[in-house]
């Protein structure tokens, strides 16, 4: 009993976030530097702000580059607005831990390129930050949020930075996370380098983890869009507990080259956008296929299809982020929303799974991250010798201490043990997920957050987070959509149907 006791308290340490967001205070490591943009912070007029908010706020990526094409809006003047909210908000939500110094240059050559007609596509001149376990090259650093890589700079950019760059984005800079994908720490959404990251509704809400800043600075209106990552639950969660959607895509979809890795066998980067429209913008000009996802989105996708409600599971649930006493209304909400889009909800029974995969993750530890910390140059390449470099200067390198890699030294797991109980949990989760979209005869599965994200994340298949505005303790919910393997397209159109139906996004209030 005790063990199972550890293990929940563990994995929602990882994915749930139900551990308190107050964290003890501290600095960033490395505070952000708006030197390179300070004339043109100065220059932003508080009339052409107040102008920018109007084309700005409620809309899509296609809505932005109407505004470009029209010249109501420049790449510039959109990569200075998001700036001036960074200098603005983020000393209070720490979504950031770096800033670009070349955000300016790279938009300023996007509008070149588009006055004479080279624009690369939807994501042409469009902001986007990056979660900083994904690899950049200088000037910007890679740090996974841990204070033993926080001078580290890659020596090439990650596949998906490169596809960014390719596409015309402007990389704003790096965005915070639960550090090393919440290997650390017991507290989501904390790193050293950048500190604790602030629900930017409620700061006694969590912003969950790992993916908080991806969360935190898409909600709040400090990029257009963001590149999270999941291992179980990681980018799901961040996404829902700060109001926007988030996609977890079918397993190398997107290719995972140039991520610090946690699990290697299911981590997955994935879109964060405040809109389905733009989440599957950014996944066209992330993923490694030639699919059109704004084309196939559909406001009909839903008509006519049967959807499995893991009914049971959303009442039961310990670590839900819904009370209790508000489960039942909310299931009926998301039965109201699917109803609305044509949709028939059938209630679904899944296997349970084993304890087991807080193995998988502590192999994944063990083996994958520390792996990546040796062929970084870091001064310690075994989980024992990161709790020493940890513990020689604690205040500075884990205030909130390093629970989770405490039990990790005291559990060692080898490369063949890690494989075998990874490839194992894979196929149990799979099974169960297959059984259920038997059971219902469904083409989707129907969940809240991240209860389910050791089925869907392990298993490798598909799962997006749509907003259902906010509970009655003022935190976001959203409904989480599981897709069949490779079904991304139609899943991505199912999520839009139910965003066009139900529109339950909120802002949050900041000022």
């Amino acid at each position: 009993m005790l063990f199972r006791i550890i293990v929940i308290f563990i994995l929602a340490a990882l994915s749930f976030g139900i551990v308190s967001a107050q964290a003890p205070a501290n600095p960033r490591l490395r505070e952000l530097d708006f030197t390179p943009f300070q004339d043109a912070l100065a220059a932003l007029t508080v009339a052409r702000m107040t102008a920018i908010d109007a084309l700005v706020v409620n809309v899509t990526v296609p809505d932005i580059q109407a505004a470009f094409a029209a010249g109501t809006l420049t790449s510039e003047e959109l990569t200075v607005y998001f700036l001036a909210r960074i200098q603005m908000y983020d000393g209070l939500l720490h979504s950031y831990v770096e800033l670009n110094p070349n955000a300016l240059d790279e938009a300023r050559a996007a509008d070149q390129a588009r006055a004479e007609g080279k624009a690369t596509g939807p994501l042409h001149g469009i902001p986007v930050n990056l979660k900083d376990n994904i690899e950049t090259v200088a000037p910007m650093h890679t740090t996974g949020g841990a204070a033993i890589l926080l001078d580290h700079v890659a020596e090439q950019d990650a596949a998906v930075v490169t596809a960014l760059r390719a596409a015309g984005a402007v990389i704003l800079g790096k965005a915070n996370l639960s550090e090393l994908a919440g290997a650390i720490s017991m507290t989501p959404g904390f790193s050293a380098v950048g500190g604790l990251t602030v629900n930017p509704y409620d700061a006694n809400t969590t912003a969950g983890g790992s993916s908080s800043g991806s969360g935190v600075s898409t909600s709040a209106y400090l990029t257009m869009v963001s590149v999270g990552t999941e291992t179980s639950g990681s980018l799901i969660y961040p996404a829902m507990i700060n109001g926007v959607v988030g996609m977890k895509p079918s397993r190398d979809l997107v290719s995972g080259a140039g991520v610090i890795p946690l699990v290697r066998f299911q981590d997955s980067a994935g879109p964060v956008g405040r809109t389905v429209t733009d989440a599957a913008v950014l996944l066209n000009a992330i993923d490694t296929v030639d699919v059109d996802y704004v084309a196939g989105l559909d406001a009909n996708a839903l008509n006519g299809v049967s959807v499995g409600l893991l009914h049971a599971d959303l009442l039961s649930d310990v670590n839900s982020v819904v009370a209790a006493d508000e489960r039942e209304a909310n299931i009926e909400l998301i039965v109201n929303g699917l109803q609305s889009a044509g949709a028939t909800a059938v209630d679904v029974p899944l296997a349970a799974l084993p304890g087991t995969f807080i193995w998988v993750v502590f192999g994944g530890l063990q083996n994958d991250t520390m792996g990546y910390l040796a062929s970084a140059g870091a001064p310690a390449t075994t989980v024992s010798e990161l709790q020493a470099y940890n513990n020689a200067e604690p205040e500075q390198r884990i205030p909130t201490g390093q629970g989770l890699l405490d039990f990790a030294v005291s559990t060692p797991v080898n490369a063949a043990t890690y494989e075998q109980f990874a490839l194992a949990f894979r196929q149990m989760a799979t099974t169960a997920l297959d059984d259920a979209f038997a059971a219902a005869g469904a083409d989707v599965l129907v969940s809240v957050g991240n209860i389910h994200s050791t089925y869907y994340a392990t298993a490798g298949y598909p799962a997006i987070s749509i907003p259902l505005g906010v509970l009655q303790t003022g935190a976001p919910v959203g409904v989480t959509l599981i897709g069949s393997p490779g079904q991304d397209a139609a899943l991505l159109s199912y999520a839009y149907a139910f965003e066009q139906v139900t529109h339950l996004r909120v802002n949050p209030k900041l000022d």
